[in-house]
């Protein structure tokens, strides 16, 4: 029932691929973090606190906004944009620079505040188009998919982390290679943002209650006269 209706796998796609990146990123999160330079486990750990605290802040500043609003379509493609800059420096050695153990932090930070905020805001999206579905259920279908997505995911992820790919090799100022793993979650990224730009469904809950709010102000109204 809730693939008939219309959105309801464009939040779908959306909150997948939010799950998908920081299951990912949780899971290969020393790797990645070794890779710049930062081979200190407490180091190691601390960034991985950060990427979880930057999750929730941003769910909370970036998912409060998008309550208000519900302006979905556009910050989700704001934070999905925002997660394709930000994963890039995961997996890219400059060769002229070396190491660049702060980028790394600040892309990760960065990361999980573009990317996290992307699961609050699709589950209300499929809330809000599936109305009046059973919210429980919607979201338990979410997870469900993103857990399994990510299951699958992983595998590939590690299988891709051990590739390189060149860029720019004849140009020694910019030459610099970039890992399979992180070429994958850029793809994953973009292809889910092509996928949900074609979103174009009433949301039907908001509507509801704004039908709601006008019939208890002619009541009101009424009442008064």
């Amino acid at each position: 029932q809730f693939f008939k209706k219309k959105g309801f796998t464009n939040a779908l796609a959306a909150f997948v691929c939010s799950i998908s990146i920081t299951n990912v990123v949780g899971a290969f999160i020393d790797d990645l973090m070794e890779r710049g330079g930062v081979t200190r486990q407490l180091y190691i750990d601390l960034a991985g606190a950060g990427f979880e605290v930057a999750i929730l802040l941003g769910g909370i500043l970036i998912g409060g906004y998008v309550d208000r609003t519900k302006d979905y379509k556009r910050v989700t493609l704001a934070c999905l944009a925002a997660t394709a800059v930000t994963v890039i420096p995961l997996g890219l050695t400059e060769h002229a620079m070396g190491k660049e153990p702060l980028l790394l932090l600040v892309s990760l930070l960065g990361l999980g505040m573009a990317t996290g905020p992307v699961q609050p805001i699709n589950a209300e999206l499929a809330v809000d188009v599936t109305y009046p579905g059973d919210e429980t259920a919607v979201e338990s279908v979410q997870q469900i998919g993103g857990n399994m997505f990510s299951s699958l995911l992983i595998p590939v992820a590690e299988f891709a982390s051990k590739r390189d790919f060149q860029i720019l090799p004849s140009v020694p100022m910019l030459a610099s290679d970039i890992r399979g793993d992180v070429v994958l979650l850029l793809v994953v990224t973009l292809l889910t943002m092509a996928y949900f730009s074609t979103f174009d469904a009433p949301l039907e809950r908001t509507l509801a209650d704004a039908g709601d709010d006008e019939d208890q102000d002619g009541v009101i109204e009424t009442e008064l006269s």
